[in-house]
């Protein structure tokens, strides 16, 4: 597997991270019930949900970043660093 090109410096990545995220009702709604069928939490669902979709899209994500870096002529490690500092 790939390496990880961008990896966040400011927090530990050993432990569980914190975000918030703004949704529709409707789409909350409809993820409270699928998390129920699952007999889960909607927040707890919901983080396995981004989680997934985040780790099945490792190598996509780092084939953007790559090509990022090169439209703006700096290296993987100039855009993380930058990106790393906002």
């Amino acid at each position: 597997m790939e390496e990880d090109l961008w990896l966040p410096q400011m927090t530990d990545l050993t432990e569980n991270q914190r975000l918030n995220l703004t949704i529709s009702g409707f789409v909350l709604k409809k993820l409270t019930f699928w998390a129920k069928i699952h007999g889960k939490p909607p927040t707890t669902f919901a983080g396995q949900l981004l989680s997934t979709t985040v780790e099945a899209n490792r190598d996509l994500i780092n084939e953007q970043m790559q090509e990022l870096a090169r439209l703006e002529g700096v290296s993987i490690q100039e855009l993380e660093k930058r990106w790393n500092e906002e």
